[in-house]
């Protein structure tokens, strides 16, 4: 059973929910959970609940046969997983890993509840259906990068998106190898490339960090 103070920060995070009865609130089987960075899903599982971020992020990624990553979107506050909740209403394996990234505070909705919630609650189903299809515009895009962008335009791009991110930051504390997950190609590749836009004088490499030095070509070198 969740606490009263719970309930009404759900729904300035979740506003869909608002049709959700007293009765619906306080079942035992709901949870709010604090968790720190951990897996949480791993591929192939099949899932017994349905995960509403209220604090911190989940983060998906695939793993290749050799053990490269790569990240598929995150999940922040106010949100849920796609992958999740069509898992549970396929009554399929789920498709990817989900890990905890920063500290997160989380609903945890059992399954029978959330298709229960599905079937009885068309605001509530309209905003499951509208994650999934806002997801689905996202991957396509990520699949668009990876087979039609350079892999320079393609790290010119996170450099950007991760500075505004940031607060608009030109020094950006990452390394190669977060880098190469959040990309999905190698670290060398990835170093590689760095080395180059280093010598064109558009960034400057430091352990850990990365300096904007020329904001303006890495907006030319995206295709």
């Amino acid at each position: 059973m969740i606490q009263s103070e719970h309930v009404s920060r759900i729904l300035s995070l979740f506003p869909s929910m608002a049709d959700l009865s007293e009765e619906d609130w306080y079942q035992d089987s709901l949870q709010v959970i604090q968790m720190e960075p951990q897996n949480i899903v791993e591929k192939t599982q099949f899932l017994k609940f349905v995960v509403m971020l209220l604090d911190g992020n989940l983060r998906t990624y695939k793993v290749s046969a050799s053990g490269r990553e790569i990240t598929l979107y995150r999940v922040n506050s106010g949100e849920c997983c796609p992958f999740m909740s069509s898992s549970i209403l396929g009554s399929s394996e789920y498709e990817v890993n989900a890990c905890v990234e920063t500290a997160a505070l989380m609903l945890i909705v059992p399954a029978e509840v959330f298709q229960d919630w599905m079937d009885r609650y068309p605001v509530f189903r309209q905003f499951i259906y509208t994650e999934s299809a806002r997801r689905l515009l996202h991957l396509a895009s990520l699949l668009d990068n990876i087979n039609f962008k350079t892999i320079r335009g393609r790290i010119s791009e996170f450099l950007i998106q991760f500075a505004e991110q940031n607060g608009n930051s030109d020094t950006l504390y990452i390394t190669h190898q977060s880098l190469s997950i959040e990309l999905g190609t190698a670290r060398e590749v990835i170093s590689r490339t760095l080395k180059v836009l280093e010598h064109k004088e558009v960034i400057e490499l430091s352990r850990g960090k990365i300096t904007i030095r020329d904001r303006s070509a890495l907006v030319r070198f995206i295709e």
